[in-house]
Formats: structure tokens, C-alpha cells, sequence
């Protein structure tokens, strides 16, 4: 007779984002599914609405607490999780709807809604910041190689480490010109690598979807992008804004230089 093992437990929940980090997990195929053979899948809503479980061995969070439900959920899950990972830009750092923070937050709900009664407009802020996060996997999306790596490592009771390296090695590693020797603002030099210099490689500049690499010292280096470079301080800042990394970039809160800006670029 054969005993019940019980499998370890997995979710992967969204707040409020586009879903991306789900679409870049399910894009492992069969990898995916050899993975849930040995899992119990307690909520994944894009792959099936099923129950909540009473506990979880990990819990994955893509995107951002915006709403007090969205709170409210993340700090139950917290509860109930032996881990509990962000995965994506929205959830590590802020991601896409952090933007607000750097502009009138009244008036782009304004923009957005014609009727704005009843809905919540708090500051952004990442999960990090509401409850413990034993592990981020940054991207926007992740790279769901690290993302497969982090399952298994977190399976066997291991917390692993991003290596802590910048784009610029990855870029290295495959030869890729250097956008900043070419005068093009990439961030590659202060970010945390990952994503295998994905944008680079194609010509786009890094604007740091994986967030700042620990010890990096962002200001010096927008000091370099400023002098030797040219770029203004509102070029730096709206590039710094794109995922919520400008609030990693100053000692004190963003100023309102951020802000004219992009109203100028509006008009």
C-alpha cells in the first residue's frame, strides 16, 4: 500500500499589475509542468482558480499593494506562508504605478477616472515595505530561468542569493557594444544583472527593471551620466521614475524637479 506524501504547497498571487511575471512563469512549457507534478498549486489565476490553502510552503506576490485589499490579502498570506517572495519590478520596487509618487497623484487619478469618488489613490510603496520578504526576484518581467532556479532552491529549504553583479557582466559575456561608450543613458553600470542583458543585446538601454545592485552608488553614477555624458538631472530622473527606482537614487524624498518635467513633457 502505498503512503500519502504530502506535496509542498505554491501559490502565486497578483495585486494590482498586469499579470506579466504569471505569462513569463507559464512560459516554461513543460518545464512548468514537470514542476506542479511535484507541487500542490494552491492559487495561480492563470492557470486555475482553485481554493485558498490554510498554509503555504511558498507563497510568489507579483505586483503592488494599492488598495487596502490588496493589503489586507498580502498580510494574511504573510501569515500563512513558510516563504514569501516578490517577483517582478511592481512588487520589488514599486514598478509602473510608483510613477505617481513623482507627479500630482490627484491629478492622475483625475486623468484616468471621470468619476474618482470611492477610489483609493494611497502613495506606492513595495510589498517589502507592508510585510517580511524572504526573497525578491526582480524583472519586468522575470526571468522565469531564475524564477525556476529560485523554486527549487526555496523547495529544499534554501533561501538563494541573487549573485550580486551588475548588466554590465552580462554584457560582457556577450560581447555587446556598450551603449554608454556610445552616449545612449544606460543604467547597466548600478543595476542588478539577471535578466541576461536582455535590452542591451538589443540595443535598448538598460532602465533598471531589476532594481539598483547592492552597494552600488546610484548617485555618483548619475553624477557621471551628467557630466560626462550630458544628460540633464530631469533626463536622469524621468529614466530613474520608470520602475520606482528614484526614490534609491536621493537620501530624501524626490523633488519636485521630477515633476515639472514631466508636466513639460506633457504640454
Amino acid at each position: 500500500m502505498k503512503k500519502n506524501i504530502l506535496k509542498p504547497s505554491i501559490a502565486v498571487v497578483s495585486l494590482t499589475c498586469c499579470e506579466g511575471c504569471q505569462v513569463a512563469i507559464l512560459d516554461l512549457g513543460a518545464r512548468f509542468l514537470e514542476l506542479t507534478a511535484n507541487v500542490k498549486i494552491g492559487d495561480f489565476s492563470l492557470l486555475e482558480d482553485k481554493p485558498e490553502e490554510a498554509e503555504y510552503d511558498i507563497v510568489f506576490v507579483e505586483g503592488t499593494p494599492l488598495t487596502a485589499e490588496n493589503v489586507s490579502r498580502l498580510k494574511d498570506l504573510r501569515e500563512r506562508s513558510k516563504f514569501l517572495v516578490t517577483i517582478g519590478a511592481c512588487a520589488c520596487l514599486g514598478g509602473i504605478a510608483e510613477l505617481k509618487n513623482y507627479q500630482d497623484k490627484e491629478q492622475r487619478l483625475k486623468y484616468v477616472y471621470k468619476n474618482v469618488e470611492g477610489i483609493e489613490n494611497p502613495d506606492i510603496e513595495p510589498v517589502k515595505n507592508y510585510v517580511k520578504v524572504d526573497l525578491e526576484i526582480p524583472g519586468c518581467p522575470i526571468n522565469n530561468e531564475e524564477f525556476l532556479w529560485a523554486v527549487k532552491e526555496l523547495l529544499a529549504g534554501v533561501v538563494p542569493k541573487i549573485p550580486q553583479r551588475p548588466i554590465c557582466y552580462e554584457c560582457q559575456l556577450k560581447q555587446n557594444e556598450c551603449l554608454l561608450q556610445k552616449g545612449l543613458p544606460c543604467l547597466g553600470p548600478s543595476i542588478l544583472g539577471g535578466c541576461g542583458a536582455t535590452c542591451p543585446s538589443n540595443n535598448y538601454p538598460c532602465d533598471g527593471c531589476r532594481g539598483p545592485l547592492r552597494g552600488a552608488n546610484i548617485n555618483n553614477f548619475n553624477e557621471s551620466l551628467r557630466n560626462i555624458y550630458g544628460w540633464s538631472q530631469q533626463e536622469i530622473d524621468l529614466i530613474m521614475q520608470r520602475f520606482g527606482m528614484l526614490d534609491d537614487s536621493y537620501p530624501s524624498p524626490p523633488s519636485i524637479r521630477g515633476k515639472m518635467e514631466i508636466k513639460k513633457i506633457e504640454k
